[in-house]
Parts: structure tokens; C-alpha cells; sequence
């Protein structure tokens, strides 16, 4: 039986679509989103998250403001929750490196950003990296856009105050639905199969959260 390469120790029993050969359990279970960048498709990382308990702690002052957000805060804002949602899911369409903490980190770097602007001291936070920076930039220019004044525009203008809120709300969800793994796909893989049909059909709908 051929040997784990990832080891040089172990029997290699299982394929590995990553590394496009068989590797043994063991290396699967612990470098799995780790040092495995482990494509979604992947029917071991699949069934890992059916009993899945890696899952990172959210910033604890970020949940309980999360928290008090209710179904009139998603009725209210539906429109910009699934267009940042959406938007998301584009941009992970077309960057296959984006991970989920990219997505975090941009959300969290958008936050800050707005935070200055209320502030009366403007500057960008601009995250680290050509990934993250792509993704940052899409979802500022919905933000500004949505905050301009526009007599013609058929939605009220979007409150600093308010975009914040959304932010907060959206990096929350992101950390509950994701992994501890630094290449995790979990929660993005989450909101693209709950979006999917939604793109195809270009009719947007409220977020679900957990």
C-alpha cells in the first residue's frame, strides 16, 4: 500500500482533491483547511461539518450587539443585506483564494472605515492584500453609492450609522458560520448554496441567519 505523502508514515486510504492523491486519515482530519487548501466539492471536508464543533468564538461585545438585531432589523434592511450578500458570493465566484477570513477581515476594515467618516476624520482601512482589497472595494462602492444623495433614486439615503450596523451584523454572522481553520470556505460556502438559485433568478430575498 502506497505511503501518505504528506507524512512518509501513515497508508495513504484517502484521495485527496487537493493534492490529486491518496493521503492517510490522519493528515486529512488535522491539516484539513490548515495546510490543505481543500476544495468544497470535497466529500471528506463535506462530512466533517455535519459534526463540525470548530467553530471561532465571536467577539463577545460584536454578538451581543449582533444579538439585539431582530426580524424587523432584516425586514428593514433586507435590500442591503443581500446585496452585500450577493456581492460576496460574486467575488468568491471569481477568486478562488478568498477564504473566509478575508471576507471578515474586509467587513471589519469597511466598518472602520465608515467609523472614521462619522468621525470627521476620513481615511480608508484598507485590509492587507490583492484579495481582500478586490472584495473591499466592490462592497465600499455599494456603500458610497447607497449614501449618496440622489433626488432620483427610488431607496432613501443609507445612514453611516446605519451602514455600520449592517456591517457589524454581517461580520457576525460570517464568524458564526465559519471555522477556526485559516482556510476555511464554511461560511462562504454556506451563503453560495443559500444564494445560488437567487442569482440565477435575480430576485434577492431576505438574509437567513442562523
Amino acid at each position: 500500500m502506497t505511503t501518505c505523502p504528506l507524512c512518509s508514515e501513515r497508508p495513504a486510504k484517502r484521495f485527496c482533491p487537493a493534492k490529486d492523491t491518496k493521503i492517510c486519515a490522519v493528515c486529512c482530519g488535522t491539516k484539513r483547511e490548515i495546510e490543505i487548501d481543500c476544495p468544497s466539492s470535497c466529500s471528506y471536508l463535506k462530512a466533517s461539518r455535519s459534526y463540525e464543533y470548530e467553530k471561532p468564538i465571536p467577539d463577545p461585545q460584536l454578538a451581543a450587539k449582533a444579538n439585539q438585531f431582530g426580524p424587523d432589523f432584516v425586514a428593514q434592511h433586507h435590500v442591503l443585506l443581500d446585496l452585500v450578500t450577493l456581492t460576496i458570493v460574486e467575488e468568491r465566484m471569481s477568486s478562488a483564494w478568498l477564504v473566509d477570513h478575508d471576507v471578515i477581515e474586509v467587513l471589519k476594515a469597511l466598518k472602520e472605515t465608515l467609523r472614521t467618516l462619522s468621525s470627521g476624520i476620513y481615511y480608508e482601512a484598507l485590509p492587507e492584500g490583492p484579495i481582500r482589497q478586490a472584495l473591499f472595494r466592490r462592497l465600499k462602492e455599494i456603500l458610497d453609492r447607497l449614501m449618496q444623495v440622489d433626488p432620483a433614486a427610488e431607496h432613501p439615503v443609507l445612514k453611516v450609522s446605519e451602514a455600520m450596523d449592517v456591517l457589524d451584523f454581517l461580520t457576525f454572522v460570517a464568524e458564526a458560520n465559519s471555522s477556526v481553520r485559516p482556510k476555511s470556505r464554511r461560511y462562504l460556502d454556506w451563503i453560495t448554496e443559500r444564494y445560488a438559485e437567487r442569482m440565477q433568478a435575480q430576485q434577492p430575498s431576505g438574509l437567513i441567519i442562523p
